[in-house]
């Protein structure tokens, strides 16, 4: 499930090694700069790129799993530092293992922002696609639907309203699934406003709706 609450599931590739392959097929379509079929193209691609960055979503999950259960609760710390004040002697082990336990957690957020560098450049491809095919097809629905798509996993909630709209109006079917989602994001957009306003910083408020999903 995407930002915008629309599946992506067309019959198009789903694991991770069927992507890069979808990816590179597509990628050597368009280098043959076939123009009829270049929209089509563009939209099959980009919706490839989604499902890629939904599985660097799913190992961020992961990788965020992993580091909250590695951070020791305050009680545990301050039983540790507890024993290291009442034992001197065994001060030396108790600190090497806040030390050790610190350089793993240290590891496991640069593992946290590749991945999420990860997932960001997909959405970015994802969204330079689909926005090109609402250019090249602009009578076509599904181009609006995936540009919003990707707009919505991008956090840009008021532009991914706009696209949705525009699908909507192209194809009136479209009406159980986006009114609820185009809702949704309306609200979404609220929440990041008061965030804003109450100092978040952009990097925070991406990293933790990314992670949040």
């Amino acid at each position: 499930n995407n930002g915008g609450g629309n599946k992506i599931n067309l019959n198009e590739p789903t694991r991770s090694t069927e992507i890069t392959k979808a990816i590179r097929a597509y990628n050597k379509a368009l280098a043959t700069g076939y123009k009829p079929q270049e929209g089509v193209l563009l939209v099959m691609r980009a919706t490839a790129y989604l499902q890629r960055a939904f599985e660097h979503r799913k190992k961020l999950k992961e990788i965020v799993a992993s580091l909250v259960q590695s951070v020791p609760d305050p009680v545990t710390i301050q039983a540790m530092y507890d024993v290291a004040y009442q034992n001197p002697w065994a001060a030396n082990a108790v600190f090497e293992r806040v030390r050790a336990d610190a350089k793993a957690q240290d590891a496991r957020f640069r593992r946290l922002k590749f991945r999420h560098g990860l997932y960001e450049y997909a959405l970015l491809h994802a969204a330079s696609d689909s926005l090109r095919a609402t250019q090249l097809l602009p009578q076509f629905a599904k181009t609006w639907l995936r540009a919003g798509d990707s707009l919505a996993e991008l956090r840009k909630l008021k532009e991914s309203t706009q696209y949705y709209e525009k699908a909507l109006e192209l194809d009136p079917l479209l009406e159980e699934t986006l009114l609820p989602t185009i809702d949704r994001l309306q609200k979404s957009q609220k929440f990041l406003d008061k965030a804003r306003a109450n100092g978040w910083s952009e990097d925070t408020l991406r990293v933790a709706l990314d992670v949040a999903g």
